[in-house]
């Protein structure tokens, strides 16, 4: 982990910088330290894409009654749209949430290439590489050049968070 000087000025930080330091400082340092290192490329970016349709983790966060991986708040992923969350222990994941008590999750790479998926739109998930299009909901094909929907993996809701079933 980098140690930020404290002479810097806010403005010369990065979000990730302030962002780690942050969560250094309000929860676990020990847990934390390797979430907070950079391994993407000079200018590559991560975390939240514009529009607000993708979010990293950065580490797995623990509640519930066996120890859930959570990997989002109910309340990011808006009722009939979906959220791209990244960094969980199953990989990048489409969170959907068709209903009010409803969430499913989809594997967020297109089976057609491993294009990432964006949220539906309109009640359809479209590749923005191929445009094979998928039920926004149910994560079936509706249309090529993938041959099959989406990779459904397990989700429930335990209070306001969205755990690993």
């Amino acid at each position: 982990m980098t140690a930020v000087d404290p002479t810097t000025t806010p403005e010369t930080r990065s979000r990730r910088e302030v962002l780690c330091g942050l969560m250094v400082a309000l929860v676990a340092p020990g847990a934390l330290v390797a979430a907070c290192g950079d391994t993407s490329p000079s200018g590559s970016s991560s975390g939240t894409t514009t529009g607000g349709a993708t979010a990293t983790t950065g580490g797995a966060t623990s509640g519930g009654p066996a120890g859930s991986t959570a990997v989002a708040a109910l309340a990011d992923v808006p009722q009939g749209g979906g959220l791209v969350v990244k960094g969980t222990p199953k990989g990048t994941l489409l969170l959907v949430r068709p209903a009010a008590d409803t969430v499913r999750a989809f594997d967020a790479l297109c089976p057609h290439q491993g294009t990432e998926l964006t949220p539906p739109v309109n009640g359809t998930i479209t590749c923005p590489k191929h445009e094979s299009k998928f039920d926004g909901a149910s994560g079936e094909l509706k249309q090529g050049p993938a041959a099959t929907g989406l990779k459904e993996v397990p989700v429930k809701i335990e209070a306001d968070k969205i755990v690993l079933a």
